[in-house]
């Protein structure tokens, strides 16, 4: 027999649809769904969650389509290649049903308790909340560099979010265009929406260590944190400079539209 909860959920339209992009997180995977269900249905949320493999050459995969199969809530996108984080995220988006959507790294370094705590900031002229790490995760060389690209993109755009890059992010669907969020790269997604006239809030949010798995961008003991590291900071910053420019363009476009009221 069916389980009735789980029956129930599956027919319900939901509020919330969780992206959680993973690329090589078979020891990860499991835990880190598993507690976003158990919060999320704790809350009493509708939601859904959508794990999209990045073309992992471990078991991530076959995680993820046993916890489909065991959950309705579950759905799987496999990309059938490694594209990337902001290409997994936007596949996910576009099988999203939620009015809310909600970005959740698979490395279990933040709190499914914070996703529901930004779930609940939502009101009406909201459109998207954003976390701010603590960095208790981190070394101290990792934190130097992502704290001076956030001061950067602050100084640059006059925005008052002080995380650009953190891994867990709750955002309305119409902000949420999968054409065009990531049109400068992910960690500008924030300026970007600001820009545009979207409306936001930040949650201070904790950070936790790696308990399985390798950061896929930086290596600690390596010169600027590995090559990987070194390669993410040059594309970045071309794009940082590629927003600058675009930034006029840019200003109060809200899909195709402006909007008065600019978080900036």
């Amino acid at each position: 027999m069916g389980n009735p909860e789980k029956d129930e959920m599956s027919k319900t339209t939901p509020l919330v649809s969780v992206v959680i992009p993973a690329y090589n997180e078979e020891d990860n995977i499991a835990l880190c769904v598993n507690m976003v269900i158990q919060e999320l249905s704790s809350a009493r949320v509708p939601f859904e969650i959508i794990v999209v493999n990045d073309g992992s050459t471990d078991n991530t995969l076959g995680q993820a389509q046993c916890l489909s199969s065991s959950s309705r809530v579950v759905r799987v996108v496999d990309l059938r290649g490694n594209f990337g984080k902001p290409v997994a995220l936007r596949e996910g988006i576009r099988k999203a049903k939620g009015e809310l959507i909600a970005f959740f790294d698979a490395d279990l370094q933040y709190s499914s308790r914070d996703l529901v705590s930004m779930i609940r900031m939502f009101h009406e002229s909201l459109d998207f909340v954003n976390g701010n790490r603590d960095y208790n995760g981190y070394g101290a060389s990792r934190t130097v560099f992502s704290r001076l690209y956030n001061r950067v993109v602050r100084l640059l755009f006059r925005v008052e979010l002080k995380d650009s890059n953190c891994g867990i992010k709750v955002v309305r669907r119409e902000p949420a265009d999968p054409e065009t969020l990531f049109d400068f790269g992910l960690p500008l997604m924030v300026p970007l929406l600001s820009i545009r006239g979207f409306k936001s809030a930040e949650l201070p949010v904790s950070l936790y260590e790696r308990r399985s798995g390798e950061s896929k961008y930086y290596q600690n003991g390596h010169f600027l944190g590995g090559i990987n590291n070194v390669r993410d900071i040059t594309y970045h910053s071309i794009m940082l400079l590629s927003l600058l420019i675009h930034a006029p363009f840019e200003w109060g476009r809200r899909n195709g539209s402006s909007r008065k009221g600019v978080n900036a």
